[in-house]
């Protein structure tokens, strides 16, 4: 008996080490409930009672168990979350924009005009861009994982991630 349960207890840590290795993931289902039960209304007590109720019913358990054994892990197989799609209008300053996720960005137009951009992102080499009116403007590109090349119109500044984070944590 005890054999069997070392042997299932090694088959479920070598099944989780395969299904979640190195991916973290963006928890995009359990961030989106909790997205909603923040803007649910307009007050933070009834917000905070949505919150033991969803806990309770678990919705919130359920989402964070399906990110961690299957969204998590299909995102990490194929490089994309399967829940990314963006398709949301948000309140700015000159007024209502509409963002939707594109096959290789975000396209966002001001609602009532016919002004819109394109963000769109080079898997080869990196890169965010800005295309508006025909023009693409690169914006930022990442050159590995701890270096990143912005670009500021006419000229570009080249960051190293890691010493710009020891210089924020030293101060």
């Amino acid at each position: 008996m005890k054999r069997i349960k070392v042997s299932v207890a090694a088959l479920l840590v070598g099944a989780s080490m395969v299904l979640m290795s190195s991916c973290i993931g963006s928890f995009s289902l359990f961030n989106k409930v909790l997205d909603w039960n923040k803007k649910a209304t307009n007050n933070k007590w009834v917000n905070e009672l949505i919150f033991v109720c969803l806990t309770i019913i678990p919705v919130y358990e359920v989402s964070y168990f399906l990110d961690a054994i299957l969204f998590n892990s299909l995102e990490f197989w194929t490089g994309q979350s399967p829940l990314a799609n963006v398709d949301v209008t948000v309140k700015g300053e000159k007024g209502e924009y509409h963002v939707k996720s594109t096959t290789n960005g975000y396209h966002v137009e001001l609602l009532g005009s016919n002004l819109s951009a394109d963000f769109l992102f080079d898997e080869a080499t990196k890169t965010w861009s800005l295309s508006e009116n025909g023009k693409q403007t690169k914006l930022v590109q990442f050159v590995d994982d701890n270096t990143a090349k912005f670009y500021t119109g006419t000229s570009e500044m080249t960051v190293d991630m890691a010493s710009t984070l020891n210089l924020l944590a030293a101060r």
